[in-house]
């Protein structure tokens, strides 16, 4: 919301690609509840996280710890081939 706010402030014309007849007071109501939903988004997930959930995508989660595996063996291979 700060930033629709000050870019009005400073006189910058702009339009939104998905609301391209908006006027300035729309891109406010628009701005407040987008920073409101954020706000219940980031309370809602801290709580879950709190409860004890694991948060983000499965998928993700599977293919991090599989980056971070490979990382840890080329290291460690790294480690035996470097001489000392």
């Amino acid at each position: 919301m700060a930033f629709i706010a000050t870019m009005m402030e400073a006189g910058v014309d702009f339009v939104a690609c998905d609301q391209p007849f908006a006027s300035r007071l729309t891109l406010h109501i628009l701005a407040a509840v987008a920073e409101d939903e954020a706000r219940r988004k980031r309370t809602d997930l801290a709580a879950a996280k709190a409860r004890g959930k694991k948060l983000g995508s499965p998928v993700a989660r599977k293919t991090v710890a599989r980056a971070r595996a490979a990382r840890s063996a080329y290291v460690a291979k790294a480690n035996e081939t470097t001489p000392r």
